[in-house]
């Protein structure tokens, strides 16, 4: 299971158009069903890189990296590790 920190599930929250406010944002849930379209994929990667400090690579732009909160905060934590923020 993938421990996200309150920053990183606030942040996320807020771009889940179809994510009900007393509903849990788990780890599995699919992105594209709590609302998140390209667009909001764009204006969430600025978020997260303006928040962390850091830069998505292009190949790290790839649908899988979106699929579900965990599957997005793997990524992040990588990213957030090898930057040393």
């Amino acid at each position: 299971m993938t421990d996200m920190p309150e920053s990183f599930t606030t942040l996320l929250r807020r771009h889940c158009r179809e994510l009900p406010p007393e509903r849990a944002l788990t780890e599995d849930l699919s992105l594209v069903e709590l609302g998140v379209d390209s667009l909001q994929v764009v204006e969430l990667i600025m978020a997260i890189e303006d928040r962390f400090g850091i830069e998505f690579p292009e190949e790290l732009l790839v649908p899988e990296s979106f699929a579900s909160p965990g599957a997005l905060w793997n990524v992040l934590e990588k990213l957030v590790s090898e930057a040393g923020v």
